[in-house]
C-alpha cells in the first residue's frame, strides 16, 4: 500500500464538502504507473459531481479529479522500470485531488518536468475543444465560432485553437472579462448577464448565424444557441452550467433550466441543414487511440508556442473547497490548479 492525502467529497452539497484526508492506494497493476502529483486540474464537471450533478460520478465519499501532472514514482511492471522519475500529465478519471494516483500509463504524456504548471491546465480543457472543434464540427478557415464562456478554461482554449485555424470568433462571458479577452485579439464579446447572446450574434453576422456554437450552458439557453446557427451551423453541447448555482443545489433553479433543455427532431435539423453533438471527454471508451493521437498533437503545440494555457490561480490541495467556490462565482480567468502539500 501508498500512503498519500486526498480530498473527498464527503457528500454532496456546498464547497466545504470537500475535506483532505488521509488515504492509501494499491500498488500499481501491470499497465498502471503511480504518480506522485504536483498539481491537479479543477473542471466545472468536479463541480457538477460535488453537487450530485453528475451522473457519472461515484457515490461519497470518493476523490474527484479528472487530470493530473506529476513525476512517476512506481510502476506495475518490471518492463516500465524505466519511466520512473519521468514528468507526466494526462487524464485521471478521478482520484485527481491527491498526492499520488494509479494512472494506466497509457492515459499520460512526457513533459518537460519544468512545465508541469502550464501542462496540467492542457488535458481535459483542450482535448475538450480540439474534439468539438476539430473532430466533431470540422471547422474550417473563415467560419465562426460561437464559444460561451469564453474567459474559463475551455473558453480560453477554445479561442487559442480558434485563432490558430483562422477561425472567425465571438464569445459570452462576464463583462469584467472584456478587455483581457479583447488583448488577446477577440473583437466580438456578449455579456451573457445584460446582452441577449441570440440577437447579439445575429447583428453580429448580419443575419447569418454561428457556423459552431460550442455550448456550456445547457438548458434553456441551448435552444437560443441553436437558433442563432447558421445555414449548415453545427451546435456542440457539452455543460450544464445553468444548473449549477454558486454556493448550493437549488432545484428550484435547476428544475426549469431542466425541463427546458430543446429536443432536437431530426426532421427539423433536416429542413434546417443544422447538427447537433453532444461530447463528453470521460465517457470516451473506444477511441482512446484519439486521444493518444490529439493529446500529443496539442502538447506538441504548447512546445511550438502555438497554445498557452492561462492559469488564473494555484490553490494548495488543502484549500480546494476554496477553489472551488472561486469557481463557482465566477471569479476565474482561465484555468485553476490545485497543488499538492508534498
Amino acid at each position: 500500500m501508498t500512503e498519500c492525502q486526498s480530498i473527498f467529497v464527503t457528500k454532496h452539497g456546498v464547497p466545504d464538502v470537500l475535506q483532505l484526508k488521509p488515504d492509501s492506494l494499491e500498488e500499481p497493476k501491470t499497465g498502471e504507473v503511480c504518480v506522485k502529483i504536483k498539481y491537479s486540474g479543477i473542471n466545472f464537471a468536479d463541480i457538477m459531481g460535488r453537487m450530485g450533478l453528475y451522473p457519472t460520478a461515484p457515490k461519497p465519499p470518493y476523490v474527484p479529479g479528472f487530470e493530473i501532472a506529476g513525476i512517476i514514482e512506481k510502476t506495475g511492471d518490471d518492463s516500465n522500470q524505466s519511466l520512473v522519475g519521468r514528468a507526466v500529465v494526462g487524464l485521471s478519471r478521478f482520484h485527481g485531488y491527491s498526492t499520488r494516483a494509479n494512472v494506466p500509463v497509457n492515459q499520460l504524456f512526457f513533459i518537460n518536468e519544468k512545465r508541469l504548471d502550464v501542462a496540467a491546465a492542457v488535458p481535459v480543457n483542450y482535448l475538450t475543444v480540439y474534439f468539438m472543434m476539430v473532430h466533431q464540427a470540422a471547422i474550417r478557415k473563415g467560419e465562426t465560432i460561437l464559444i460561451h464562456g469564453i474567459g474559463g478554461g475551455v473558453g480560453i482554449a477554445a479561442l487559442q485553437i480558434a485563432q490558430h485555424l483562422g477561425v472567425k470568433i465571438i464569445g459570452t462571458c462576464s463583462g469584467w472579462k472584456h478587455d483581457q479577452i479583447r488583448e488577446m485579439g477577440v473583437e466580438h464579446l456578449i455579456d451573457y448577464r445584460t446582452e441577449n447572446f441570440k440577437e447579439r450574434v445575429l447583428e453580429i453576422t448580419d443575419g447569418k448565424g454561428a457556423d459552431v456554437i460550442i455550448d456550456s450552458l445547457g438548458g434553456k439557453a441551448l435552444k437560443s444557441s441553436y437558433e442563432c446557427l447558421a445555414e449548415f451551423g453545427r451546435l456542440i453541447s457539452y455543460g450544464f452550467s445553468r444548473a449549477a448555482p454558486g454556493t448550493k443545489k437549488n432545484i428550484l433553479k435547476i428544475l426549469p433550466e431542466y425541463l427546458g433543455i430543446p429536443k432536437f427532431n431530426p426532421m427539423h435539423l433536416m429542413s434546417q441543414n443544422k447538427g447537433v453533438f453532444g461530447f463528453h471527454l470521460g465517457l470516451i471508451r473506444k477511441r482512446e487511440d484519439l486521444v493518444k493521437q490529439y493529446g500529443s498533437l496539442l502538447l506538441k503545440w504548447l512546445d511550438e508556442g502555438l497554445i498557452s494555457p492561462k492559469v488564473d490561480a494555484v490553490f494548495p490541495l488543502k484549500k480546494a473547497a476554496e477553489a472551488h467556490q472561486y469557481i463557482s462565482d465566477r471569479k476565474n480567468f482561465g484555468k485553476v490548479l490545485l497543488m499538492a502539500d508534498e
